[in-house]
């Protein structure tokens, strides 16, 4: 299986290349093909991933590649990157963050859809072995009342501020919780931010967004009406394998691993939490749609 990677500025690209191309993580899948933001970073990934094809313009994989993998830093341009990729029939990944505008999002789902070309989005985070663990042990502490995480994330960031590294902590929470959050008040002190999010019939929700914090772990701590459980969540030895398999799995079944909501309902927080960081007053999070 040949795979092309769409933006080489991004660690991830190298990191997956070499997973895939040296280490070959995943049987008979290679990557073939990388697009730069600039010739420096494709150069660069080319090398160090072993990948044997730099192409000049993201399209000129087409033909050449059987999915494709977006790796902006700024989710802003993922979706617009992907979608020549879709009118090929070509499966797409796209790195977290799938998006930075919900609206957006859910119109490229209608589209993949209506094109039958099976697309997925994910942080790779709640796929850690850690992470399992905590959901394991928040489920033996009765009804919640409150889920606390922390980790680095410039509010401020020329990535898409609090998308870029934002979606790390929310999305671990939405993959925890059944239930639909409603709005999101954010407060910003000098580098850094909280962000408050209530859900439905849930518990009240925090994320410590920190920049440049990386003196540890992603944290997270549970309260629940029969105790606690508070824990740093390192990561798996080879961090990006869980992913891998993820996403190298759709590509070759074409079937999707993962309901839309599960990747644009951490946008629609993100959304309302950038709203909120703007005004000062909470955003509501808006709905979504059954596909």
């Amino acid at each position: 299986m040949r795979i092309g990677i769409v933006g080489a500025e991004n660690s991830h690209c190298t990191h997956i290349a070499k997973s895939l191309n040296i280490e070959h993580a995943a049987p008979d899948v290679e990557v073939t093909h990388v697009w730069g933001e600039t010739d420096e970073f494709a150069a660069k990934a080319a090398q160090e991933g072993r990948i044997p094809n730099i192409v000049a313009d993201p399209p000129d994989m087409i033909g050449h590649i059987d999915g494709v993998m977006l790796d902006h830093r700024d989710g802003k341009y993922h979706l617009p990157a992907a979608r020549p990729f879709v009118e090929a029939g070509i499966p797409v990944f796209v790195d977290k963050p799938f998006c930075t505008d919900l609206a957006e999002g859910i119109e490229f789902v209608e589209f993949a859809r209506a094109k039958n070309v099976p697309v997925t989005s994910f942080s790779t985070v709640p796929l850690q072995q850690s992470v399992l663990a905590f959901y394991e042990a928040a489920k033996r502490l009765g009804r919640l009342r409150s889920l606390v995480t922390a980790g680095p994330c410039d509010v401020a960031s020329e990535y898409g501020g609090v998308f870029f590294y934002g979606i790390h902590q929310v999305e671990m929470v939405t993959k925890f919780l059944d239930t639909a959050p409603l709005e999101v008040t954010t407060a910003r002190h000098g580098d850094d931010a909280i962000a408050v999010v209530a859900f439905e019939g849930g518990p009240v929700v925090t994320h410590q967004l920190l920049q440049e914090w990386w003196a540890a772990n992603f944290t997270a701590a549970a309260y629940g009406e029969d105790g606690a459980r508070h824990t740093e969540l390192p990561w798996d030895e080879d961090l990006y394998i869980a992913g891998i398999r993820l996403f190298t799995g759709m590509f070759e079944s074409r079937q999707e691993p993962l309901p839309p909501a599960d990747y644009l309902r951490p946008i629609a927080i993100l959304q309302a939490m950038d709203q909120s960081l703007g005004t000062g007053s909470p955003a509501a999070v808006l709905p979504i749609p059954t596909f």
